[in-house]
């Protein structure tokens, strides 16, 4: 072979190189393209489920808006109220305070198969007879006393005297944990 067919076939080879090296880089070129579109698909749609989430919050936001406000308004009266034996107490000191004559009062403490928030549920059954006006103030007192209570039996019949009502009267309160998770489920035999 003589110097040009030599220059020739390495010129050839010089060529095919190049052509090759470009090959590779438009592939690399045409590859970075492609994943530059992905990362730019997947930054609209985060970007969106960002803008969705927002929306969620702010729907949230607005509909929990008035469970806080009543939460932060009962929260001192739920505060005051955490053991059986406030609750014996503020009844007991609205009957003297009152002046009324009990016949019979009993306080039980049951469990509440309702969760961790409502663990307890405190049982008042009270008997009590007196005039009339002294005995529905009384029931204003309690409930002005203890907000949170229920009242499951209340029976006003004649008393032995004409200006005298009997009253049976059963109460329920709740004692309230506001620390404890309402999500947790309660665990069985506790």
């Amino acid at each position: 072979m003589n110097g040009k067919q030599i220059a020739c076939i390495l010129l050839l080879s010089l060529i095919a190189a190049i052509v090759y090296g470009g090959q590779m880089v438009h592939k690399k070129a045409a590859a970075m393209r492609k994943s530059a579109r992905a990362a730019e698909d997947a930054a609209i749609s985060a970007d969106s489920a960002k803008k969705t989430s927002e929306i969620k919050l702010q729907r949230v936001t607005a509909e929990s808006e008035e469970i806080l406000r009543f939460l932060a308004a009962w929260t001192p009266i739920i505060d005051s109220i955490q053991t059986g034996q406030d609750i014996e107490e503020a009844i007991q000191s609205s009957i003297r305070a009152s002046s009324l004559y009990v016949d019979s009062q009993k306080f039980e403490a049951k469990v509440s198969r309702t969760g961790n928030v409502l663990a307890r549920v405190i049982k008042a059954a009270i008997i009590a007879e007196d005039e009339y006006s002294k005995t529905l103030n009384w029931l204003g007192e309690i409930e002005k006393k203890v907000p949170l209570a229920r009242i499951t039996i209340c029976r006003i019949t004649p008393g032995k005297d004409p200006k005298s009502v009997r009253v049976e009267l059963s109460i329920e309160v709740p004692i309230i944990n506001l620390n404890a998770d309402p999500t947790e489920a309660k665990v069985k035999g506790a």
